[in-house]
């Protein structure tokens, strides 16, 4: 067999990362085994749905899925609430749950003192000047993504609330 000429070059700048990373060469003849992932988590639709379910709302289905992240094990859900109860009403319950101002910002925090969680809030009021109502309220982890869309049209009776998440599994 005739090797290209690059292949040393390769080969050498493999073991140059792999030693920069603190890993062990692996021969291609016997590679070593993938780590081995944590435990599974036991993670469920309604489980990630309940922390958000707004009180007294009825439940207009829901699905889950793989989010299809390349080398990243992870999920996509979403689902949808309604409720009779004002959008302003909905908003003053997650504002308060969220301990945020109406822009997203900690109650507690001072101009002076900078309140760090470990979680970002960002809530839009996109309504415009039309007598309907949309606000976006977006809360970002480290591994994961969760979105409340509050909705009413002019002239309804029902306030939407549409949550959409997405999870970082492994790793």
């Amino acid at each position: 067999m005739v090797r290209p000429t690059w292949a040393p070059a390769l080969a050498a700048a493999c073991l140059v990362t792999c030693l920069a990373r603190g890993e062990e060469p692996q021969s291609p003849a016997n590679p070593k085994p993938p780590a081995n992932p944590p435990p599974a988590q036991q993670v469920t639709l309604m489980g990630m749905l309940s922390e958000w379910i707004y009180p007294g709302s009825e439940f207009n289905g829901a699905e889950t899925s793989d989010a299809a992240v390349t080398d990243i094990s992870s999920i996509k859900s979403k689902a949808l609430l309604t409720t009779t109860d004002s959008v302003d009403k909905v908003m003053d319950y997650y504002r308060k749950k969220l301990n945020v101002d109406a822009k997203g910002d900690n109650l507690t925090e001072t101009d002076e003192d900078r309140v760090t969680t470990d979680r970002s809030v960002l809530i839009q009021d996109v309504s415009g000047s039309s007598d309907s109502s949309l606000f976006v309220i977006c809360i970002n982890r480290e591994k994961s993504s969760t979105t409340l869309v509050v909705s009413r049209t002019a002239g309804e009776d029902v306030t939407r609330i549409a949550w959409s998440d997405y999870r970082q599994l492994w790793p």
